[in-house]
């Protein structure tokens, strides 16, 4: 598929799910959001974080943000560096966790996707993206733990890199690094799946596919 026909194509999915997200969030009946999520989480054991980069909410709206910021040059924030560990984001899930069970047991009426993705904005008004995605988001972090053995995922042809970074810069969540020599490598775990690595690459050696289990 091309690069214009794809973003045309993610761009309808995207703003379905959103209309449907907040469609479901007005009828009060968020449990069927679960049971999309759940069907994301299904999808990562196999082909990775799908439902972050074309289905979560949240990344949905980050998209048109990231492009205001960008046209007026506005930097954000990055992750503060003591967080550079994931101690931060498990305490996030566990204490996520932890208010879902209590919102269900006594019965308390609050949205918490709403209030979620509300937080996300926020979060992402004054720090990159990334900080969300690895640090905070409960469900990016369930994820990240699912998608580790995933067969499919955006890999990158180190014999054709030539260490440019473009790929690097456009990516989201981080998830792509730099190597001692200076070759990109992405972390199947934390990508999103968003393609926009692969519309940046000026070689075009960013794929999704299958790809083999291997160590830095």
């Amino acid at each position: 598929m091309k690069e214009k026909t794809r973003n045309i194509v993610r761009w309808i999915w995207e703003i379905a799910a959103l209309i449907l997200f907040f469609g479901l969030t007005v009828a009060g009946k968020l449990q069927l959001w679960f049971a999309i999520f759940m069907l994301g989480v299904l999808i990562s054991v196999f082909a990775g974080r799908f439902y972050c980069g074309w289905i979560c909410p949240m990344n949905t709206i980050f998209r048109p943000l990231s492009w205001f910021y960008g046209k007026l040059k506005i930097k954000r924030l990055k992750s503060p560096k003591f967080l550079s560990g994931n101690g931060f984001r498990y305490f996030i899930l566990i204490l996520f966790l932890a208010l879902m069970i209590f919102v269900r047991i006594l019965h308390v009426k609050m949205n918490i996707l709403l209030y979620l993705t509300m937080l996300s904005v926020l979060v992402s008004l004054v720090f990159e993206e990334a900080f969300w995605h690895r640090k905070i988001c409960p469900f990016g972090t369930i994820l990240s733990l699912t998608s580790r053995k995933a067969k499919v995922a955006m890999n990158i042809d180190e014999s054709g890199c030539i260490g440019c970074g473009a790929c690097q810069k456009k990516c989201p969540s981080d998830s792509i690094i730099t190597k001692e020599d200076g070759k990109r490598y992405n972390l199947k775990h934390e990508c999103l799946m968003c393609y926009q690595c692969i519309d940046a690459c000026p070689t075009k050696v960013c794929e999704i596919g299958t790809i083999q289990e291997r160590k830095i």
